[in-house]
């Protein structure tokens, strides 16, 4: 390994397995550790022997995985592109050292992998490298690709990706029983992965090479395909191949590549033979599409179309539809599957629960393909005659043509709001504070900063990210949009006390760093002691000895925007708290105004419960009424 080879700080953090905040920490409290150098593109890096040996020294440096010793070598300080080259080329010679010179980068390293599986070093790095990989859809995701072959099933014979990747598609069908592995991927560096990573299971042959331009099988009839081709592409030789025999229903407009996919593919298929692709929802319903959905439709080429979440994907939040399609035979005829599975919703952009996605969809299909229907689920599932979906649209959006679920109306709930509200207006007046006016005196004021250096309060950002998990069990992790939606923490730390997270305390004062909406700052006083201070939040904490933390927090409110900070190009205005002027008042008085501006605090907030109860309390209203659900008194 070259003693130049360059680490990242989030580099650090996995070799420690630690966050990468605790990272910066060390930094700035230990003079010791490693300078960092300019490392590709300007962005700072860190030299990986230096960095061992400090880890070492104070026995941060985790075990010796080789997948991680491999990893840091072959990753340290690169290129995406170049480190997915370089796993391609181990991949090749891990797989067979006689056809590929292993790379230079990991030359030293090999020699002590000799006992290790090297198929399991191949997929460890092969994920890692896709893990980097997140603004190209490159890969398909592992259990995608295996919910799309289980749509194909039973799988036998020859399968076929004509836009295969990395092999993700491929190597699921050889673990559902296929005989013959054959793909053809445009990208040469994902060609050999794919190679590497298929041939040591069945026979496998993969082409480099545009699959619509360039078929590589142009005789080639498979037992099954499945394909996840590429999104958006308008580049896909739409000029030179208007008159190619592959577009039995129709020639795809230029903005329409997914169809051109869809034939491509089907052309491939035997008669009656399974084709699975994942597309865009697009597809489905967008507009120039339509002759071609239609007859796909009527020469009964679709057997099902299946919502998938929006978000599954790392790489965009666009949601996917999966199409069952089947090279038509002899017979070919039959009604058409709808499922809608989007309710599965992501708990972060390509984290969802396969499982319950996966079972929802495959108990629909199985019962479908076994005995031509499904028991309709509202809103959920249906079984259609072709017919019915051809419309002027040809939309086959599933949500356009399943039953809708009408809510039920409660009785017992809307008077339960009802009484709610009415108490809540009640209470409203109450909260309001007596006033008379005054003439207003010439107070003297002093700025957050000021006070911050008098030490009558401290100033404190959460610096760097916070490792975190939405369904971990760790602190709730406050953040700015929290406060300024007013909606409870979504987020919980996942870190160590080494990422060093900032416990917030009662009495502590939290204001987003952007304001936005009516223009006034958001200021939320803490009461509670189980939060964590995250991103996009200013702290102030006050010495109660010298200030009221409701008459610092009323004042914040109250402060004009144009005084606060500059005005990002949205017309957002940022606020830089320590400009924020404060009157200079004794102790006892910020206690009384302290206490007036809580009750309008608490004014305000009851009647924004009250605007949102009365809201929903008439949306209920209506539709009883418009349903002849309810009925006024005679």
């Amino acid at each position: 390994m070259s003693e130049e080879a360059l680490v990242t700080a989030a580099e650090i953090a996995r070799m420690a397995n630690v966050g990468r905040a605790a990272v910066s920490n060390w930094r700035r409290r230990h003079p010791d550790f490693p300078e960092p150098v300019v490392g590709p593109g300007g962005s700072p890096a860190f030299r990986l022997d230096e960095v061992e040996d400090w880890l070492r020294r104070q026995g941060k440096l985790t075990g010796s995985d080789p997948a991680d010793a491999l990893w840091l070598a072959l990753d340290a300080g690169r290129t995406e592109a170049d480190a997915l080259e370089l796993v391609a080329d181990l991949a090749t010679h891990l797989r067979d050292p006689r056809a590929a010179e292993p790379p230079e980068q990991v030359r030293d390293l090999l020699g002590g992998l000799a006992d290790a599986p090297r198929e399991e070093l191949v997929e460890s790095l092969t994920d890692r490298v896709f893990e980097r990989q997140q603004r190209q859809h490159l890969v398909t995701p592992a259990k995608l690709a295996r919910l799309m072959v289980e749509l194909a099933a039973p799988v036998a014979g020859t399968v076929f990706d004509p836009a295969c990747g990395p092999g993700n598609v491929l190597r699921a069908a050889a673990e559902a029983g296929a005989d013959r592995l054959v793909g053809q991927e445009i990208n040469p560096v994902l060609t050999r992965l794919a190679l590497a990573r298929l041939g040591a299971r069945l026979p496998s042959e993969v082409v480099a090479g545009d699959a619509l331009r360039a078929d590589a099988f142009p005789d080639l009839r498979a037992d099954a395909v499945i394909c996840d081709p590429p999104f958006g592409y308008r580049d896909w030789g739409h000029e030179e191949l208007a008159l190619d025999p592959r577009w039995e229903y129709g020639f795809p407009v230029k903005g329409e590549p997914e169809l051109a996919w869809l034939q491509h593919c089907l052309a491939h298929a035997k008669p009656d033979a399974p084709v699975v692709l994942a597309l865009p929802a697009g597809v489905a319903f967008r507009r120039p599409g339509r002759a071609i959905r239609q007859a796909l439709l009527r020469r009964g080429a679709v057997r099902a179309v299946i919502a998938l979440p929006a978000g599954i994907l790392m790489s965009t939040g666009i949601p996917i539809h999966l199409w069952v399609l089947r090279r038509p035979g002899a017979g070919a005829s039959g009604p058409v599957l709808l499922v809608d599975a989007s309710h599965h919703q992501p708990s972060r952009r390509g984290r969802v629960n396969w499982s319950a996605l996966a079972g929802e969809v495959l108990d629909a299909w199985r019962e479908f393909r076994d005995t031509g229907a499904v028991a309709e689920v509202t809103g959920r599932q249906k079984t259609f005659e072709p017919i019915e979906l051809l419309d002027e649209d040809v939309d086959l959006t599933p949500a356009r043509h399943l039953p809708q679920p009408q809510p039920a109306l409660d009785p017992d709930t809307l008077e339960r709001t009802r009484a709610d509200l009415a108490d809540l207006l009640g209470e409203l007046s109450g909260l309001l504070p007596d006033f008379h006016q005054i003439t207003p005196d010439a107070r003297a004021t002093t700025t957050v900063n000021d006070l911050a250096r008098a030490g009558a309060l401290a100033l404190r950002q959460q610096v760097g990210p916070l490792p975190t998990d939405e369904a971990g069990s760790g602190p709730p992790v406050l953040t700015g949009r929290d406060v300024v939606t007013g909606t409870p923490p979504a987020a919980r730390f996942a870190g160590t006390e080494d990422d060093d997270p900032i416990h917030l305390r009662p009495g502590d004062l939290v204001i987003p760093m952007l304001i936005a909406g009516d223009g006034r700052p958001r200021v939320l006083v803490v009461d509670t002691d189980d939060l964590i201070l995250g991103p996009n939040l200013h702290l102030i904490r006050v010495d109660s000895g010298r200030l009221d933390t409701h008459f610092l927090a009323g004042q914040l409110r109250a402060a004009d925007p144009s005084r606060l900070g500059g005005t990002t190009l949205s017309g957002v205005h940022r606020v830089d708290v320590r400009r924020m002027e404060i009157p200079v008042l004794p102790l006892e008085r910020q206690q009384r105004i302290g206490a007036a501006f809580r009750r309008l605090e608490a004014f305000e907030s009851g009647l924004r419960r009250a605007a949102a109860l009365g809201a929903d309390l008439v949306k209920e209203l209506s539709t009883g009424l418009a349903r002849g659900a309810v009925a006024p008194p005679e």
